[in-house]
């Protein structure tokens, strides 16, 4: 809590309230002052300031928050959104339509199923270690409620998804997979009953006619959490997030555009991450 912003708090109240009556002004002026003849450019432009509103305005409040939550939960997404990325084009332009002959996406011919799956694939492996890699420092897992133009070192009390622990999956996830997928999972413990007796546990024996089955147990020791959080981000990036590259894809077909920026022409852009 910085006390030398105390005195914005009673004005802070008031914001949601403001911006509501500025988009409605806004709104209402916009539909007021449309012409005949021009009505469907008007419309046009209209429909694309709400995109255009939802996708930035929207994104960079959460942004900030996540920001002020520590560094590496704005970092992190993107490294993951930006390795999914290039991984895709690197995959899709190696292995492309060598194994899936039918097209990914149809306004993006250049897109492959390939692509698609091994990005995602990178992504999940890339994410694991980023994660790891990304805990090492505090000026990236400490929160902080400042902004400075130039930052000072930060020190905290780290969260414990920052420090290395032992987590232990639920049994229950691995019911439903086929045994043999199972135990393909590297560090992963089956548990058996002796003579059936569900009060008596213990490693199974291969051969031993007392053992019976009972779970499967996978303990990951010199784990950071965030490792593990950092897998669902990486899902996310590798299911959800390349559609807004496709999104990206569209507009560029739209307006006959090859890339929407110079830095790195053929792939997009610095602006397509």
């Amino acid at each position: 809590s910085n006390q030398d912003l105390h005195y914005m708090v009673k004005w802070m109240q008031y914001s949601p309230s403001v911006a509501f009556m500025l988009y409605s002004a806004t709104f209402v002026l916009t539909i007021a002052t449309m012409q005949v003849g021009h009505i469907k450019f008007q419309l046009n432009q209209l429909c694309w300031t709400i995109v255009v509103l939802c996708l930035t305005v929207g994104n960079l409040k959460y942004i900030m928050h996540n920001i002020f939550n520590g560094l590496i939960w704005f970092a992190l997404p993107i490294l993951l959104v930006v390795t999914n990325d290039i991984m895709a084009y690197v995959v899709g332009m190696t292995c492309g339509r060598k194994f899936i002959n039918r097209p990914f996406i149809s306004f993006s011919p250049n897109k492959t199923w390939e692509g698609f799956i091994g990005g995602g694939i990178f992504t999940l492996i890339g994410g694991w270690y980023l994660a790891r890699l990304l805990a090492q420092f505090t000026w990236l897992t400490c929160a902080t409620n400042e902004f400075r133009l130039f930052p000072e070192p930060l020190t905290c009390q780290l969260d414990p998804i920052f420090l290395p622990s032992q987590n232990i999956f639920p049994p229950q996830m691995f019911e439903i997979l086929p045994r043999t997928i199972i135990k393909m999972i590297p560090n992963i413990v089956e548990i058996c009953m002796v003579d059936g007796n569900a009060d008596d546990l213990t490693n199974c024996v291969s051969g031993n006619q007392s053992h019976s089955h009972h779970h499967f147990e996978l303990v990951l020791k010199n784990v950071y959490p965030v490792q593990i959080h950092a897998l669902s981000l990486a899902f996310f990036a590798s299911v959800v997030a390349p559609f807004g590259g496709f999104l990206a894809s569209a507009i560029k077909r739209a307006y006959g555009l090859k890339d929407f920026d110079s830095i790195i022409p053929g792939h997009g852009g610095v602006m397509d991450r």
